[in-house]
């Protein structure tokens, strides 16, 4: 019993992580300075990040708690005007998963 628990804390702990990681970058890219956040998405690893945003499905954004209204209602299209822009070459493969991400 113990151990399941323990498992639905690291769950929820996890969930409330991520939560708070989209929020963040959504301020980040409301609000910080474009060429330092440029620099920061110049440091990801597209390809990392692609196979990251590909294991993302409706199952396992309920599983996780994603909060899609949320998202959808704090992100607008200037936004991801400039998320594009930030990307450079790899951008049209993001931004297609993203913006499926939003009309879903």
């Amino acid at each position: 019993m113990g151990e399941t628990l323990s498992k639905k804390l690291q769950e929820l702990m996890s969930d409330k992580m991520l939560q708070s990681k989209v929020n963040k970058a959504i301020e980040m890219l409301k609000k910080e300075d474009i060429e330092e956040l440029q620099k920061k998405i110049e440091k990801i690893d597209k390809e990392e990040l692609m196979k990251k945003i590909n294991e993302f499905d409706d199952e396992k954004i309920k599983d996780i708690k994603l909060n899609k209204d949320e998202i959808k209602g704090k992100i607008s299209q200037k936004d991801l005007n400039k998320l594009e822009n930030m990307l450079g070459k790899d951008s049209d493969a993001i931004m297609k998963k993203v913006n499926d991400f939003l009309k879903s």
